[in-house]
């Protein structure tokens, strides 16, 4: 039986109801996550921003996995600090259902998988801090915000050996198609950083006492059709799902 693998929405203002009434907000994410999963051996599942604890609850009993999707800024207060020059848009309700899911899953020993804006909210969920605008605050930074194709890998990571990361990709560097204007600044305690650009800017995390909790700040579901390294990614994530499954049905 496939895992069941949770995929964290964003939120858009979509088509009005009528001529004279206002748009209605519209859960969605890129269909790149789900055929990644479903490549993989998983079964996607959207879980939409609606939520409130006991939905949470009813959900990841049912879990075998959580992915963290991509999405816009999060509001720094939810780690401490007011609005910098840079901060984009954010979203109160998807960071309240993000930040709190994530924090249950990673209580429940859930495999995790945190992807670009997951990866910030896996961070803050933890306690960790963030960039609000990497060109901003850090001096001498390369562009991360990719202006090519999401299938095009645009620049390089330098992978820690002894690391989740190395053991999946068993790689010391990779190109990665990163598209981002945020980043970690202050990892969580217990998370290791297991990634990093050539300018210092933290590209990925682990937990390593969980099961499997990473998190990268590149987009692998926009190359895995391509990429050797992102299709080992997903391979090793819904692995880890499928353990938790086996595992969940002994007891």
């Amino acid at each position: 039986m496939r895992p069941l693998i949770g995929i964290t929405c964003s939120r858009v203002v979509g088509g009005a109801w009528g001529l004279y009434s206002p748009g209605h907000m519209m859960d969605y994410t890129f269909d790149d996550y789900s055929q990644a999963i479903c490549y993989s051996g998983g079964a996607p599942v959207l879980l939409p921003v609606a939520q409130n604890r006991e939905t949470f609850q009813t959900i990841l009993e049912r879990l075998d996995g959580l992915l963290l999707s991509g999405g816009p800024d999060i509001n720094p207060r939810f780690y401490g600090e007011e609005p910098l020059e840079g901060l984009g848009e954010i979203d109160e309700g998807l960071d309240q259902m993000e930040l709190q899911i994530a924090k249950m899953a990673f209580k429940r020993d859930l495999p995790i998988f945190a992807i670009c804006r997951g990866i910030q909210v896996l961070n803050v969920s933890l306690g960790g801090t963030l960039y609000q605008d990497i060109a901003n605050q850090i001096k001498g930074s390369m562009n991360h915000t990719q202006k090519a194709d999401k299938g095009v890998n645009t620049h390089s990571i330098r992978i820690e050996e002894k690391t989740l990361l190395h053991q999946i990709l068993r790689r010391k560097a990779i190109g990665v198609n990163g598209k981002h204007h945020q980043a970690i600044k202050e990892a969580a305690s217990g998370l290791i950083v297991s990634a990093q650009a050539k300018d210092g800017v933290i590209e990925a995390v682990e937990y390593p006492s969980k099961g499997f909790v990473l998190g990268v700040q590149w987009h692998p579901e926009g190359t895995w059709r391509n990429d050797p390294y992102s299709k080992k990614l997903f391979y090793a994530f819904t692995r880890a799902a499928f353990h938790h499954q086996k595992e969940n049905l002994k007891k």
